[in-house]
This record gives structure tokens, sequence and C-alpha cells, in this order.
């Protein structure tokens, strides 16, 4: 069963940005039984509607903001973490990927789904990402390589 590597995130937004560029990197070493994706720029309805297209196991690749040390990475399924909800009302473009998830499982979503996270270090706006998480690249790459290996071998 292939394993679905996407990149989330916004070009213009400095490391937000990091998703893509992992992802990427990771589709260019051709892994056999990985296909790489990204969905650039879209938010919680977008990346809902898109799950559902997807009919194999997913590895989405993102931005988070998880109160550890900038430039760190963790990876985890929903059914091990509770991601936070919003609980007020809020249109489409305030809601976050946990919420795109949640929405894409009431709508039946279904598929065996992991989250790769990414502390950042700044999200201003820019054109590419910050130097600090340009200097950590490489361990990112291969901690998210090994990530995905172990995944696509087990999946």
């Amino acid at each position: 069963m292939p394993l679905n590597v996407i990149g989330i995130g916004s070009r213009f937004s400095g490391d937000d940005e990091i998703g893509l560029l992992l992802v990427e990197a990771i589709g260019e070493e051709n892994l056999a039984g990985v296909r790489a994706e990204l969905w650039p720029g879209e938010d919680a309805a977008g990346i809902a509607g898109r799950l559902l297209e997807v009919e194999d196991p997913i590895l989405l690749v993102d931005c988070a903001d998880m109160g550890v040390d900038a430039g760190q990475m963790r990876c985890f399924t929903l059914e091990r973490v509770r991601l936070g909800l919003h609980d007020s009302g809020v249109s489409t473009h305030g809601l976050g990927l946990a919420d795109a998830v949640e929405l894409a499982r009431i709508l039946g979503f279904a598929q065996p789904i992991h989250i790769i996270g990414i502390q950042p270090y700044d999200l201003s706006p820019a054109d590419g990402i910050s130097s600090a998480m340009a200097q950590r690249f490489g361990t990112l790459f291969q901690e998210v390589l090994q990530e995905v290996l172990t995944l696509a071998e087990t999946l």
C-alpha cells in the first residue's frame, strides 16, 4: 500500500514553508511505495476536501506550534494526540490542520494518517524560511526521511 507524503504550508510566511520544502526533497529521493505531493496555501476546507480524494495512508508534514524548542520535529497520529480544535464558530480561514482532519473524518475519511510537525522559529511574512530553520534543514530532512521509510515499511 503506497504512502502519500504531503507537504502543507505557505511559501510566503517564513518557516511555514518547511513542510513543503521537506516533502519536495523527499520526492527527489524517488522512494519505492512513496508518493510525494505538495498542498501549498490550502485552508482547512481545502485540506479536508483533498484528504477525501486520497485512498492510501497519509503522512502530513507541516509547520506546527507544539510548544517545543524551535526547529524540533515530532511525529504523531491523531489517535495518540488530541490536537487543539477550535471551540468557537470561526470561518474556514481561521481553522487549523486538526479542524481539517476532523472535518474530513466526519465526511468519511478513514485512511491511516500520521503528522510530522516542525516547530517554527519565525512565521513573519517572508520569501523563504528563516536562516535558523535553513541551518536545521539537513537534520530535519534526515529525521523526516527516516519516518517516511519506517512508515512505508509498516503500512
